[in-house]
């Protein structure tokens, strides 16, 4: 194995993390709960709660696996211990996701940091369904008072809809979307102060410190690619569509989650090169040692993917880093035997 100073394999991370720096997070649920954003500096990784459970039966959105909250269980979400990366208080923030709603039976929580049972309730963000399948973005003031916009699209059932909201705080502008390849369906004006908490982040619920008396409020169906960010570019999933022909491009580099993670002894890691570049692949271990090289050469635009088979390697945290003359991404994957 070649060896690498673990120093600067880490100074590469902090330094190509905080070149496009923000807060908040992105859950992809490729069987696994794992924070992926390259925006934020922690990895704000959740645990599945009750019978919350990822699942590849179709339709698909993103990727190979959604979060699937079924309707026979009360008490069903992702729940993210709370950190700094997902506090915000007075200041620009975005949420979006892609969300198959099977059941509307009153207002249905999917985003949610903070507490529902406390007093005062602690709300620092929420996105929801309402009753009457209207988008709404809440935020509870220091007054205890739920504060909300709604959006004027509503959210139909049993069908993929992607949901975006963003608040321009010093603008006192809310921005609404249903469709990631279009302006904003809404621009509505809010005004109003919010504030951090130390409630957990609850992704599929609002959340209830009390197991004897969940929820009524949680969310009922499929949901994917759940993201959270101080800036409205990493919210929007970086497509255009070419009008009249049925196809998207992506405009950027992107470097995917692994599939699947946990994994043993194989597998999967996958790219999207916007040029003909020259690339390197390589997996290094927790400390920072390399252990393989998967590639070194020069690929065409697309996308890309290489198996790595870790049947040799023992159990453990690895990362794989993807280099070019433009970027460096490097995500976490954990090998189980």
């Amino acid at each position: 194995m070649k060896p690498f100073t673990f120093t600067i394999f880490l100074t590469v991370i902090l330094i190509s993390s905080s070149m496009a720096q923000s807060k908040g997070g992105r859950w992809q649920f490729e069987n696994n709960s794992f924070d992926t954003a390259d925006w934020d500096l922690f990895e704000d990784n959740g645990t599945l709660v009750d019978n919350a459970m990822f699942s590849q039966i179709a339709p698909l959105q993103e990727g190979a696996s959604y979060l699937w909250l079924g309707t026979n269980f009360t008490d069903n979400y992702v729940k993210v211990e709370d950190s700094d990366d997902l506090d915000f208080t007075d200041e620009n923030i975005g949420l979006s996701a892609w969300i198959y709603p099977v059941e509307y039976t009153d207002t249905h929580f999917f985003i949610n940091k903070g507490v529902q049972n406390t007093n005062p309730k602690t709300t620092n963000y929420s996105l929801r369904i309402s009753k009457s399948a209207n988008l709404e973005f809440l935020i509870r003031d220091a007054g205890n008072l739920a504060q909300k916009v709604a959006s004027s699209f509503t959210i139909p059932l049993d069908q993929w809809t992607f949901v975006a909201v963003y608040y321009d705080f010093q603008a006192h502008k809310v921005y609404m979307w249903n469709d990631p390849l279009t302006d904003a369906v809404d621009t509505l004006d809010f005004d109003q102060s919010f504030f951090a908490n130390d409630g957990p982040l609850g992704i599929g619920a609002w959340y209830v410190n009390d197991v004897s008396n969940p929820s009524d409020f949680n969310f009922k169906g499929r949901m994917d690619d759940v993201r959270i960010s101080g800036r409205k570019d990493d919210i929007i999933p970086k497509l255009t569509a070419l009008k009249g022909l049925e196809m998207k491009i992506i405009t950027s580099f992107e470097v995917k989650q692994n599939y699947p993670n946990p994994f043993n002894p194989k597998t999967l890691i996958s790219f999207y090169l916007p040029q003909s570049e020259y690339v390197s692949l390589k997996i290094y271990d927790n400390q920072g040692r390399e252990v393989i090289t998967l590639l070194q050469q020069t690929l065409s635009v697309g996308d890309h993917q290489f198996t790595w088979d870790a049947n040799q390697y023992a159990s453990g945290v690895y990362y794989y880093q993807l280099v070019s003359a433009n970027f460096i991404r490097t995500k976490k994957m954990l090998l189980l035997k």
